[in-house]
């Protein structure tokens, strides 16, 4: 993630040298400025490196911004409509581009221009009326680019970067098909070893499905394997088959399709929520996440570039083996779902900077 950070910070740089320095009002760039800026924007790596440092200090300033009689009792925060890549766009471009007006300053006020606030009153186990939480949540994209009053243009900038900085996030990386597109996986379950269930499995390559739209820009095959995941898990755990497509609808109709990408990491919790599913994200704990699975539950996991993706990709870890071992139902690859891996390839490899609790989330 560090190097595609950089990317993304670096990019606006490029972009400007190479269309008209008036798309934005901006100045010339000369070579010694290109280094000075791509210095500074090493500097600045580090700063959104620490997203998540910083979204507290957005989410402080914001409710000090609150009218004093809202008399909530806690804040509970529901964030990640809006992640890293977008946030990296969106303030680059609002910034026109000029990487050295962004200061850790800047990003904080952005990440304070996403969130919104809901106060939900919340009861005791007798019913008996306790007090108001307040909830903070944060914008999706677009709705953060029309706080910002950014134009058409500008917005089809910060898409470009977006997209750019994540290329192939949530695409599986070569060779995962593993040659089983003609395979029937109609009734492929994974029979559980020592603490772990049977587990079904489904894959996104699916002739059933794969060719199905997922969203505007991609079908299952290429960008749903956050749904397919969530489906392998809600199958298993209810005895009640969910597929792909289901979940996939849901989706989309719920705003957890991040177009151009995949999914939403909120698609996990929220997902599991809507199918009575108990979930609850763990964070970087590998602790908990092996006694889960000794518990014989199941975890969803969102990696980053490694074993399972060159970009970013959601996986189902349906256990661990008596020398302890992680199991895999991997949506992407049966061959994968077959090995046994060590876990410090999971702790390594997951997304470090996975929002809505992840990157490794409790299902069961």
């Amino acid at each position: 993630m560090p190097a595609l950070l950089l990317i993304g910070l670096c990019l606006p740089l490029l972009l400007l040298a190479a269309v008209p320095c008036s798309l934005f009002g901006a100045p010339s760039v000369s070579s010694p400025d290109i280094q000075e800026m791509t210095a500074h924007a090493e500097e600045l790596t580090a700063a959104w490196k620490r997203q998540r440092t910083l979204e507290q200090q957005a989410v402080d300033l914001f409710v000090s911004l609150l009218p004093e009689d809202l008399g909530f009792i806690r804040i509970e925060k529901r964030l990640g409509n809006t992640n890293d890549y977008w946030m990296i766009a969106i303030t680059s471009v609002h910034s026109e581009q000029d990487v050295m007006t962004i200061d850790e300053a800047k990003i904080v006020r952005t990440m304070q221009a996403k969130l919104q606030y809901d106060l939900e009153a919340e009861y005791d186990a007798e019913g008996d009326f306790i007090g108001y939480v307040l909830v903070i949540s944060d914008k999706t994209p677009t709705e953060l680019m029309d706080e910002l009053g950014m134009d058409g243009q500008q917005r089809m900038w910060a898409e470009v970067i977006y997209n750019t900085i994540c290329d192939a996030e949530y695409s599986a990386p070569g060779g995962s098909v593993d040659n089983t597109a003609d395979m029937d996986f109609s009734d492929v379950v994974f029979t559980g070893r020592g603490n772990s269930r049977d587990v079904v499995y489904f894959s996104q390559y699916d002739p059933r499905w794969g060719g199905l739209m997922y969203g505007q820009t991609n079908t299952i095959a290429g960008a749903g394997c956050g749904p397919t995941s969530l489906a392998i898990c809600v199958s298993t755990l209810t005895d009640t088959t969910v597929t792909p497509p289901e979940v996939c609808d849901w989706s989309v109709k719920t705003g957890h399709r991040c177009e151009g990408s995949g999914s939403y990491h909120s698609l996990i919790p929220d997902g599991a929520a809507h199918y009575n599913v108990p979930c609850r994200g763990i964070g970087r704990s590998g602790t908990e996440l092996v006694k889960a699975l000794q518990e014989g539950k199941l975890v969803i996991a969102i990696m980053s570039a490694g074993h399972f993706t060159r970009g970013g990709h959601f996986i189902v870890l349906r256990g661990v083996t008596d020398s302890g071992k992680i199991l895999v139902a991997d949506c992407a690859s049966y061959e994968r779902s077959q090995k046994e891996w060590d876990l410090g390839v999971f702790l390594a490899e997951c997304n470090k900077g996975a929002a809505a609790g992840g990157p490794f989330w409790v299902l069961g």
